[in-house]
């Protein structure tokens, strides 16, 4: 790693920032890497490409937009603000937002809910035990891993890089935002990048904003509160991610029970062992590609509820939901379950209840500005906007809905599911 810079800079060209600079060898080292490359094998969104066709971006794409996004505010720092001053501590920065991802697995929070994997963990160890990644990383000097998991863990250690990678207004968050707004095809995800940019400052271990900046702030997470309540949350995501859930339970289960006919190799790790006990290497093997071939080999397998639960997600049939009125109580729901049951409709493989709450997606505090006093304040005391955004929790019961339409007792679930909502 003598050499700091390329002669002439590496380019990506990105549909949301026109162009991706890569000037440092380092950095592209790490792009390289067969982990950083699995990227490209996993969607960004999930099961949105259900709901959204475009949605078909990948952790690669995002991974690259959050390095770009970083690499400008540290230009912006360096320009006005003189930070960073040191070579390493830029490097540190740009690594840790071009790899915050790469502990994602396919269809990330669903897959994790079901095999309790946690992406966090499985960063911690891509960077401390994969030999390429962290061959390159200790190349800069032996604590330099260390810092940058530091850095990604909010170790407290580099209070400023850490602002910069998670917080209220980071640069992951300003990626996924433009970049999945441009890929869903909604206008209501855009903000100003270059403006917010600009309004940003170093203010000790802090990073704080211009107080003539705050519209571009309310537009921003105006942009993040509407993202999440009609894209993130569209009760048709929910809902494929429900369907994927049951899928992957309902396999695991035949797995163990030594029914199911057919596993890809690189699943079976995650049926067998618990996350602790699966290496670096089995993880690394898993992406979208392994899944969906799966899902075509399980339309094939003799477990009726498996077959046709995969055959759903393989040609978009996916579970119909209603709108709950209240929130269920567990007598109504286990009245639902058994006469679904009793009508021949497995409930632990069709069905499922949601509460969907916006209130962890809301702005509450962490972003400030200097005052005209020099005093540091939060921006939601000075903007009647961001209050206005208050937190909702939406209930939805999902159902396989042609099965009720040709089921002989259709009547009665019909019934119950109109109870729901009223």
């Amino acid at each position: 790693m003598a050499d700091l810079h390329f002669r002439e800079e590496k380019v990506f060209k990105d549909p949301v920032h026109d162009y991706i600079y890569v000037k440092d060898p380092f950095v592209w080292s790490l792009i390289n890497t067969r982990a950083f490359q699995r990227l490209r094998r996993i969607r960004q969104m999930g099961t949105s490409f259900l709901v959204f066709h475009g949605a078909e971006h990948s952790r690669f794409t995002h991974s690259l937009g959050t390095y770009e996004i970083m690499r400008q505010v540290l230009s912006h720092f360096s320009r006005n603000h003189n930070w960073p001053q040191d070579e390493r501590m830029v490097r540190l920065a740009l690594a840790s937002a071009l790899l915050h991802d790469i502990g994602h697995g396919p269809f990330s929070h669903a897959f994790e809910g079901v095999f309790k994997t946690h992406h966090e963990t499985w960063t911690r160890r891509i960077l401390m035990e994969d030999r390429e990644i962290h061959g390159i990383l200790s190349q800069i000097d032996t604590d330099f891993p260390s810092d940058l998991l530091s850095v990604i863990s909010k170790g407290q250690k580099f209070p400023l890089l850490e602002r910069l990678i998670a917080s209220e207004m980071d640069v992951d968050r300003m990626d996924y935002l433009l970049r999945d707004a441009l890929h869903t095809g909604v206008t209501y995800g855009r903000f100003e990048l270059e403006r917010l940019i600009r309004i940003m400052r170093p203010f000790g271990h802090d990073i704080v904003i211009k107080q003539s900046g705050m519209h571009t702030v309310e537009q921003y997470l105006l942009a993040r509160y509407f993202m999440y309540t009609q894209v993130y949350l569209h009760s048709t995501t929910i809902g494929s991610d429900v369907l994927l859930g049951k899928i992957l339970s309902r396999a695991r289960d035949l797995f163990q029970e030594g029914q199911l006919k057919y596993c890809p190799k690189e699943l079976v790790p995650f049926f067998e062992k618990p996350e602790s006990e699966i290496t670096v290497e089995e993880f690394l093997q898993l992406d979208d590609t392994v899944m969906h071939y799966a899902f075509s080999c399980w339309r094939e397998e003799e477990d009726l509820s498996l077959r046709d639960l995969a055959a759903r997600f393989r040609d978009r049939r996916l579970l119909s939901s209603v709108a709950c009125r209240h929130p269920l109580d567990v007598d109504t729901l286990l009245e639902i379950q058994h006469a679904f049951d009793d009508a021949g409709i497995p409930s632990d493989s069709y069905l499922s209840y949601k509460a969907i709450s916006t209130g962890g997606y809301l702005y509450k505090q962490g972003i400030k500005y200097v005052g005209d006093d020099g005093r540091l304040r939060d921006v939601c005391e000075a903007s009647k906007l961001i209050h206005s955004l208050v937190p909702e929790v939406y209930h939805r019961f999902y159902y396989p809905k042609d099965l009720v339409e040709a089921n002989h007792d259709r009547h009665t679930l019909v019934e119950l599911l109109h109870k729901l909502q009223r």
